[in-house]
């Protein structure tokens, strides 16, 4: 299989969220190459899954105090604090490297992951366990509190939280890789939490989450990190090619465009439910 790089920077969360379903309207229709993307946040964003009850996750009084953008996200799951990290896309045919059930998948993807993580000098383990589904539809529980099967802990820590969608025999999977920051703050956007059960959340949050910069002596940027997991990507998938791609393709911006103005921009989308 042969994968196009893209590495995009800080955008905002309306954009991000249409340039990842714009490449998968692209891969679905086979128009676009698999790709892999990297990419950061701006501003710091929640995002929360697709069939996420947004009144019974979101303080919005909070997120505008602490000064946080808010997208729904393509993909299920629950929601995520993206600040200071490292999120990833992998959006691919279901054939070939991804061929196989969604945990087939997850784990292939994983291991690239884990791949970059350890040649940074992360050595993270796989979670063995499955979060139940009805554990997955709890309201205010926020994706970092625990780990579903196959995503990637260090020392009992989660530092990478995914999700993903398929459709058409393609799959969009995207996720937070810690950098600089665990997931305490989502203690205190959370709704119908007094101020003890915020301080109580903030601390388990800080023991079940961790960052690369909390566990390397010298911190890495955002740019040596996604070079090294490029890397991680190419080392763990021998015998697939790959290629660098500095922009997208016409049809491609014409989808974002149209995504974000009438998708991700509006309330209907954000706040439905």
């Amino acid at each position: 299989m042969k994968w196009r790089f893209i590495i995009s920077g800080k955008l905002s969360p309306a954009r991000n969220m249409a340039i990842d379903e714009a490449i998968f309207i692209g891969v679905c229709k086979g128009r676009s190459d698999p790709t892999i993307r990297f990419y950061d946040w701006e501003p710091p964003t929640v995002s929360c899954g697709y069939n996420q009850e947004i009144a019974k996750e979101i303080d919005f009084n909070a997120l505008e105090k602490f000064g946080f953008g808010f997208i729904r996200r393509p993909t299920g799951g629950r929601i995520v604090l993206h600040n200071q990290e490292i999120t990833y896309s992998v959006i691919s045919p279901i054939s070939e490297r991804l061929s196989g059930n969604v945990s087939e998948s997850y784990s292939e993807i994983s291991k690239a992951l884990a791949e970059g993580l350890r040649m940074l000098g992360v050595n993270v383990e796989f979670e063995k366990g499955s979060l139940s589904s009805f554990h997955q539809r709890q309201t205010a529980n926020p994706c970092f509190t625990s780990s579903s099967r196959f995503e990637l802990n260090y020392r009992g820590k989660k530092i990478v939280g995914s999700a993903q969608i398929r459709k058409d025999n393609s799959l969009l999977q995207h996720g937070s890789i810690l950098l600089d920051c665990n997931q305490s703050k989502m203690a205190y956007i959370l709704p119908k939490f007094d101020d003890k059960q915020k301080e109580y959340l903030a601390e388990y949050l800080t023991r079940k989450t961790i960052s690369i910069n909390e566990i390397l002596e010298t911190p890495v940027s955002f740019d040596k990190a996604v070079n090294i997991f490029i890397s991680g990507f190419q080392k763990s998938w021998i015998g697939d090619e790959f290629y660098f791609c500095d922009d997208l393709e016409f049809f491609e911006k014409e989808l974002i465009k149209n995504l974000i103005n009438t998708k991700y921009l509006t309330a209907e989308w954000n706040k439905r439910k």
